[in-house]
C-alpha cells in the first residue's frame, strides 16, 4: 500500500535511526506530565485547602455573629423586665404571693424561659435545689456586680443563666432577677445559619479548674479542615468549628492559574521536542552534503524547495513572493459606508430652549437621562448616545461596556440602538438582557471585562418614559458630566474601526448566590412581594426564595404598560393592594420595589407603610454598631430622627442632596457604610458595593428582623414618633422649576428657621421641618413636612403654603 504521505514516512524512518533522540523525548514527555501532574497535587490541594479554610471561618463568623445576636436579645428583654415597676413592687414589699405572680408572668414574658426567680437577699430557695451557678450568680449581683451570662448543666440539660439587680428609685439592690434559659432556641439558630452537614460546631466555657467545656455542640462525623477559633462577646465562651469533608469538597478552587502553569509547560515541552527533532535532521542533511563528490550545478524547478548558501532548506515556494494580500479588496469592491444620518449641524431654537435638532436638552437631568419616549427619546437618540459613552469609555482605558434594560416596551427598541452605537466604535458589549438596574450594578463589580454599564430604564416613571442610567468605574454620571452628553452626541469624527463584540451573559446566578451567600436570616418569615410588574419580581422571588422566605408574589409578571399600578412605591395610593394581601395572608412583611428594583418600601404586618428614610433608621443602628464613628448618608428629605440615632450609636450623620446618583457617588467618596433617601434607594457598603439595591436590602432587612425576632411594628416602637407626610407634588412646567426655587429663596421667606439650600430648599424649625426642591425626574416641585405633632405639622404646611403662594398663585397642594 502507498504511504498517503511521504513526507512525513521519510521523516519517520529518518528519527529511527536516532534512538537516542527517541530516548530523549520520551523522557522529555514523562518529565513534563510527572511534573503537571505534581503541580496539579501542590497548587489544587493546597487551594482547596486554602478556599476550604477560608469557608470555614465564614461560617463560624456567621455562628459566632448568630450567638452574640441571640445573647444580646436574651440580655436586652431581661434587663428591661429588671426595671419593671411591678417586680421592684413584689421585690420592696416582700409580698410572696405577688412575688410568685410575677415570676409566674416572667415566664410569660420570656419564651424560652425554664425558670425564673425573683431572689430577695437571703433566700434559701436555690440551695435548696442544689443550683450551685445561681447562687453565686445571685451573691455577685448582690455585691454589687453585673455578671456576665453563664451556661450550666441542669439536672441533664444545659441552660443559659442570666442575673440582674432589681433595684428602687433610690437605687438600692432589693433583690435579684435570675432567669434560666432554654439552650434549644440557640442550637437551632445556629443549625439555620450554617448545615451542619458542613462541619462540628462547638460552644465551649472556660470553667475556673476544669478549662474550656463545650456546652452545645452540632456535631458532624467527618472533621476536615482546621479548626476555626472566634472569641464570642461573653468573655468565657469560644465558638469552634471545623470544617467537614462536605465543606473541602464543596470549596472549588478556579483552575485559572494551573492551566496557564500547565500551558507554559506543554508550550516548552513541545518547543524543546520541536528543536531536538530538528537539530537532528539538520546534522542528517549537512553529512549528506559534504558526502557528495562534485555539486552538480542546475535549475531548481520553480516547485522544488530551494537550498541556501548554508545548507537550510527554503520550503516557502513562491506563493509569498508576489506581495500582495489577500485580505484587501480590490478597488472595484464596494466598501462599507456608515448609515447615520447627518443631521446633528441642523439646531432649532424656535421654541426657546437649547435642543440640538433630536437630542433635546430637557432629557439630560441631574442624575440620568430621562424622557418621553417617541417625542424626546428615538432610536436615534439612543444610537449617537451609545457612540458618546464608548468613546467616554476608551479615554479610562475602557473597551467593554455592560448593559441592561427593563421591563418598559419601548425599552428593546432603545437598547439594540444603544449597542450599535457602542458597537461603532470598536467598543465591544457586554448584554445581561432585561434585568433589574442592580444586577447591571452587581456586574461592573463582579465582572472582570469591565467597571462601565448603561441601564435602559425610567426607574418609577410611567410606561411612556423610559431614560438611561450610566456608571462608570463605580461612579453614576450626574449634574455636568450628564449635561456634557448633549454636546458629545453632536460629535461625529469617529475613525472608522471595527464593530465591537457583543456577548449574551446571564449572571443572575451569581447574585443570587453572592447574596444568599452573605444574608442569613435566622428563621423562615412569609413575605408579600409587590414588583409593580417591573423588571424585577422574578429575581428578587429567586433571592427571598434563596434566603429561606415564603414568598407570596404580587405583579410579579413583566408588563411595561404598568396595567395594576404606576411602579413607584412612594406613592401610598400604590401600596393599597399590597397592605391587603400582607393582611389577609397573614405575612409578616411586605416588600414594594419599583420599576427598575433598586428602590424599596416595606409594610409590616399589620399594614403600616415603613418608609424608606425609617428602614435606614432601623439598617443604621445595625450597622454604625459595628463601624463606629463611620459616616451614615441621608437625602434632604429624610427625617431627622436619623440625625440623633446615628449620633447616639456612635456614627456620623451626613445630609446630602437627593438623587440616586449623588447619593451612591458620596457614599462611594466618603467611605460610608450606609446611605439612603427618602424615596427608597438605600445603600449598603457594609458586606456588599455601594450601590442602591432594593432586593438586598430586603434582604437585610428579613436578616435583622429574624434575627431580633421582632416584626416592623415592635421594631419601629422602640424608635421615637414623628408625624410626617408622604412625599407631595405639585405639578410645574419642566422649564420654570429650577426658577420657582430660586425666587423663592431671594425671598427670604424664612428667617425664623435655620435654612439648608444644598438642594431645594429646607427650613428646620424646633418642632418641625419642611421642605421643597425641584424635581430632577419630571416636571414638578417636591414638598415634604415632618413635625412632633400633628397642630405643628399643619402649622408648617400652612407657612409653606402661604410662602408658595407669594411668588405663584397657582402653586397648591
Amino acid at each position: 500500500m502507498t504511504n498517503p504521505n511521504p513526507r512525513r514516512g521519510a521523516i519517520i524512518l529518518k528519527l529511527a535511526k536516532h534512538p537516542a533522540l527517541i530516548g530523549f523525548l520520551a523522557l522529555l514527555f514523562c518529565t513534563a506530565a510527572i511534573i503537571t501532574y505534581l503541580l496539579h497535587h501542590q497548587m489544587m490541594d493546597n487551594a482547596r485547602t486554602s478556599l476550604a479554610a477560608s469557608l470555614a471561618t465564614e461560617y463560624a463568623t456567621k455562628q459566632r455573629i448568630m450567638v452574640d445576636h441571640h445573647i444580646d436579645q436574651r440580655a436586652q428583654q431581661l434587663l428591661a423586665l429588671s426595671q419593671d415597676d411591678l417586680l421592684i413592687e413584689a421585690l420592696a414589699t416582700a409580698d410572696q404571693a405577688m412575688l410568685s405572680r410575677m415570676e409566674q408572668r416572667m415566664n410569660s414574658l420570656v419564651e424560652d424561659l425554664n425558670n425564673g426567680y425573683l431572689l430577695r437577699p437571703g433566700e434559701s430557695r436555690l440551695a435548696e435545689s442544689n443550683n450551685f451557678i445561681g447562687q453565686q450568680l445571685s451573691r455577685q449581683v448582690l455585691e454589687g456586680e453585673l455578671p456576665e451570662p453563664v451556661a450550666a448543666k441542669v439536672r441533664d440539660d444545659w441552660e443559659l443563666l442570666f442575673a440582674y439587680p432589681v433595684k428602687n428609685t433610690e437605687g438600692k439592690i432589693l433583690g435579684t432577677l435570675l432567669a434560666m434559659l432554654s439552650m434549644e432556641p440557640l442550637n437551632k439558630a445556629l443549625a439555620r445559619a450554617v448545615d451542619p452537614s458542613l462541619g462540628t460546631t462547638e460552644l465551649l466555657q472556660d470553667v475556673p479548674g476544669a478549662g474550656a467545656t463545650p456546652f452545645l455542640i452540632l456535631a458532624n462525623k467527618s472533621k476536615a479542615v482546621n479548626t476555626v477559633k472566634q472569641d464570642t462577646r461573653i468573655g468565657t465562651w469560644e465558638l469552634h468549628f471545623t470544617g467537614s469533608a462536605t465543606l473541602l469538597k464543596r470549596a472549588a478552587p478556579s483552575y485559572t492559574e494551573f492551566m496557564v502553569l500547565a500551558g507554559a509547560i506543554a508550550s516548552i515541552t513541545l518547543l524543546l521536542a520541536y528543536l531536538a527533532i530538528r537539530i537532528a535532521l539538520h546534522r542528517d542533511h549537512r553529512q549528506n552534503w559534504r558526502g557528495r563528490r562534485k555539486p552538480v550545478p542546475a535549475r531548481t524547478p520553480a516547485n522544488e524547495p530551494t537550498s541556501s548558501a548554508d545548507g537550510t532548506i527554503d520550503e516557502t515556494g513562491d506563493e509569498s513572493t508576489n506581495g500582495t494580500n489577500s485580505t484587501v479588496p480590490a478597488p472595484d469592491e464596494p466598501q462599507e459606508q456608515a448609515t447615520y444620518s447627518d443631521t446633528d449641524s441642523d439646531t432649532d431654537n424656535t421654541d426657546g430652549n437649547d435642543d440640538i435638532s433630536d437630542i433635546p436638552a430637557v432629557v439630560f437631568r441631574d442624575y440620568d437621562i430621562r424622557g418621553l419616549m417617541g417625542s424626546q427619546l428615538t432610536p436615534t437618540f439612543a444610537l449617537k448616545l451609545g457612540r458618546a459613552l464608548a468613546r467616554r469609555a476608551m479615554l479610562v482605558d475602557e473597551h467593554t461596556l455592560v448593559t441592561g434594560y427593563d421591563g418598559r416596551l419601548s425599552s428593546p427598541e432603545l437598547i439594540e440602538s444603544l449597542e450599535e452605537g457602542i458597537r461603532s466604535t470598536g467598543c465591544h458589549v457586554i448584554h445581561l438582557g432585561s434585568v433589574p438596574t442592580p444586577l447591571l450594578n452587581f456586574a461592573t463589580n463582579h465582572l472582570q471585562q469591565t467597571e462601565c454599564g448603561v441601564m435602559v430604564t425610567a426607574s418609577h416613571n410611567p410606561a411612556q418614559y423610559n431614560g438611561f442610567k450610566i456608571f462608570f468605574q463605580h461612579h453614576a454620571l450626574c449634574g455636568a458630566e450628564i449635561m456634557a452628553l448633549q454636546t458629545e452626541m453632536t460629535e461625529e469624527d469617529y475613525p472608522d474601526k471595527p464593530h465591537g463584540e457583543r456577548q449574551e451573559l446571564d449572571i443572575s446566578d451569581d447574585y443570587i448566590e453572592a447574596i444568599s451567600g452573605d444574608v442569613v436570616p435566622a428563621q423562615h418569615i412569609k413575605v408579600v412581594l409587590d414588583a409593580g410588574n417591573g423588571i424585577a419580581g422574578e429575581l428578587a422571588s429567586r433571592v427571598l426564595d434563596a434566603i429561606g422566605c415564603d414568598v407570596i408574589p404580587l405583579y410579579c409578571d413583566v408588563d411595561g404598560s404598568f396595567p395594576n399600578h404606576a411602579p413607584d412605591p412612594t406613592v401610598p395610593e400604590n401600596l393599597t393592594d399590597l397592605i391587603c394581601h400582607v393582611q389577609d395572608n397573614q405575612a409578616d412583611l411586605g416588600i414594594a420595589l419599583d420599576g427598575d428594583g433598586d428602590r424599596i418600601v416595606a409594610v409590616s404586618a399589620t399594614g403600616k407603610i415603613i418608609w424608606p428614610d425609617e428602614l435606614l433608621m432601623i439598617f443604621a443602628r445595625d450597622v454604625v454598631s459595628r463601624h463606629p464613628g463611620a459616616d451614615i448618608v441621608f437625602d434632604i428629605k429624610s427625617t431627622r430622627r436619623l440625625n440623633t440615632l446615628i449620633s447616639s450609636y456612635g456614627g456620623r450623620p451626613v445630609m446630602w442632596k437627593t438623587g440616586h446618583s449623588h447619593m451612591y457617588n458620596k457614599i462611594i467618596e466618603s467611605k460610608a457604610p450606609l446611605g439612603g433617601e427618602f424615596s427608597g434607594h438605600i445603600f449598603f457598603q457594609d458586606r456588599w458595593f455601594g450601590f442602591d439595591d432594593g432586593i438586598y436590602a430586603a434582604a437585610r432587612l428579613i436578616e435583622i428582623m429574624t434575627i431580633r425576632e421582632q416584626g416592623l411594628d415592635e421594631i419601629m416602637a422602640g424608635f421615637e414618633e414623628r408625624c410626617s407626610t408622604p412625599e407631595i407634588r405639585i405639578e410645574v412646567d419642566e422649564r420654570e422649576k429650577f426658577t420657582l426655587i430660586e425666587k423663592l429663596r431671594e425671598k427670604e421667606a424664612f428667617q425664623a428657621g435655620k435654612m439648608s439650600t444644598i438642594d431645594g430648599i429646607r427650613v428646620d424649625f424646633p418642632k418641625a421641618w419642611g421642605l421643597v426642591r425641584a424635581s430632577n425626574t419630571g416636571p414638578a416641585l417636591t414638598l415634604r413636612f415632618e413635625a412632633e405633632s400633628e397642630e405643628s405639622l399643619e402649622k408648617i404646611k400652612s407657612l409653606f403654603r402661604q410662602q408658595l403662594r407669594s411668588i405663584d398663585d397657582r402653586l397648591s397642594f
